[in-house]
C-alpha cells in the first residue's frame, strides 16, 4: 500500500525532507502557493520554509509522467485579505507529504504519505481531464519511489502505535504529554466522548 501515518514532531521534520531530498528521486513542490505568489520548487531541505507552506509537499519522481501543472485558483474578494488568487500544483502521480505535527500540548496529528493508484486516476480521468492521460504515467516508478521514502520513514522510528511508525521527537512529545489515545487523525491526552479510560 502507498499509503503511510506517521507520528513526527519538532525536528522529526526536518529529518523526513533530508531523506526525500537524500534519496534524489523526486522533485519537491509546495502543495499551494502563498497567496498571490507562484509555486515554489524547493531544491534542499534547508530551502523548505517552516511554516505551512513546508508542511504540505507534493513530490514528483522525476521522470516518471508529465512535469506537474501548477493550476491558478482565484479567489472570492476577500477571502484571503487582499489576496486575489494563488496556486496549487496538480499531476496523477504525484506523492503527497503533509505534516501533522502538534496541535497544541494534547495532541499531535499523523503525518502522512501517499499517492494515486493507475486504477483510481483511471478512475477519475474523465472528471480530471485536464490532468492529461493516466497511462502516460510509469506507476511501478511511482510506487517504487513511494514504497522507497516509506521504508526510509520507518526505519527513522523508535516505537510504533498500532501500524503508525512513531519518530524519536514525537515519542517525547507523546511521552510528556501524556498521549495515549488514538482516535481521528492522531493520538491524544483524553478520550474521545464515548471512549473508555484504559
Amino acid at each position: 500500500m502507498p499509503n503511510l501515518d506517521f507520528y513526527a514532531a519538532g525536528d522529526d521534520w526536518s529529518a523526513v525532507l533530508g531523506v526525500v531530498f537524500d534519496l534524489g528521486l523526486f522533485r519537491v513542490f509546495e502543495s499551494d502557493s502563498e497567496p498571490d505568489r507562484e509555486l515554489r520548487e524547493f531544491h534542499a531541505a534547508t530551502e523548505v520554509p517552516g511554516g505551512r507552506q513546508g508542511r504540505h509537499l507534493a513530490l514528483f519522481v522525476t521522470g516518471s509522467g508529465p512535469a506537474p501543472v501548477a493550476r491558478r485558483i482565484d479567489l472570492r474578494p476577500g477571502a484571503l485579505g487582499d489576496a486575489t488568487f494563488r496556486y496549487c500544483c496538480e499531476a496523477w502521480g504525484l506523492v503527497q507529504l503533509y505534516h501533522g505535527g502538534p496541535a497544541g500540548t494534547d495532541e499531535l496529528r499523523w503525518s502522512h504519505a501517499n499517492h494515486n493508484t493507475e486504477k483510481r486516476a483511471a478512475a477519475w480521468s474523465a472528471t480530471l481531464p485536464r490532468l492529461g492521460d493516466p497511462a502516460q504515467w510509469n506507476w511501478p516508478a511511482v510506487t517504487s519511489a513511494s514504497g522507497r521514502l516509506n521504508r526510509a520513514v520507518r526505519r527513522m522510528a523508535v516505537d510504533k502505535i498500532g501500524s503508525h511508525p512513531v519518530l524519536p521527537h514525537a515519542a517525547r512529545f507523546i511521552e510528556e504529554g501524556g498521549l495515549r489515545y488514538e482516535y481521528g487523525t492522531g493520538i491524544h491526552a483524553t478520550p474521545s466522548f464515548g471512549m473508555s479510560r484504559r
